[in-house]
């Protein structure tokens, strides 16, 4: 596919078929998120790929927890929205019916290179992740919420004690429906 038409056409998928996503495509995923750039060529990303029916089952329940916790903040910022509310929920609990995910940990000190260094170069190994699923068919969803609830210790000590602080999951699964093309809101941008 062409690089810029999977960058265009990439979305967020939140409803997965029950396929399986083959071993030799969740391999080459994931090695794409390996040859993203990093500043200083930290390479400072550790990623656990989950894909057996028993560790899914993990990710789930912590993600119980986690969607139990953000409840408040999506109650304060979608008020107006319930629907927004039940479909996060639902989401966050059920993964979507993900047959695989990433977790990702940044498994390098901050030390002098500074923590927001390791955080960007983290957030363009998920990326790389993202359009090299889209380019195979798959789709995924970047979750955060785990962070934002402090529950990213229940991931490092279930799934990658000793390898460092856990930032995000990255869902990964073929999509149930074809995902809508939509316009995108803000984003503004100007040329000097």
């Amino acid at each position: 596919m062409d690089a810029l038409k999977v960058l265009m056409e990439r979305r967020s998928i939140r409803k997965y078929r029950a396929v399986n996503v083959p071993d030799e495509v969740l391999q080459e995923i994931v090695e794409a998120g390996l040859y993203a750039p990093s500043g200083l060529n930290l390479q400072p990303w550790y990623f656990v790929v989950v894909r057996t029916p028993e560790k899914m089952t993990q990710v789930r329940a912590v993600m119980s927890v986690v969607a139990l916790r953000f409840n408040p903040i999506l109650q304060k910022q979608f008020h107006a929205h319930p629907e927004v509310i039940t479909e996060t929920n639902h989401f966050l609990v059920t993964l979507g019916g993900a047959p695989a995910c990433v977790l990702v940990y940044a498994d390098k000190p901050y030390g002098t290179e500074g923590r927001d260094n390791v955080i960007e170069s983290i957030s363009a190994a998920i990326e790389n992740m993202q359009l090299a699923a889209w380019n195979r068919g798959v789709g995924s969803c970047w979750i955060g919420a785990p962070n934002h609830v402090d529950c990213g210790a229940l991931f490092e000590a279930g799934f990658a004690a000793g390898h460092g602080e856990f930032v995000a999951a990255l869902t990964l699964g073929y999509p149930e429906e074809d995902p809508k093309p939509h316009k995108r809101k803000g984003g503004r941008y100007t040329m000097v």
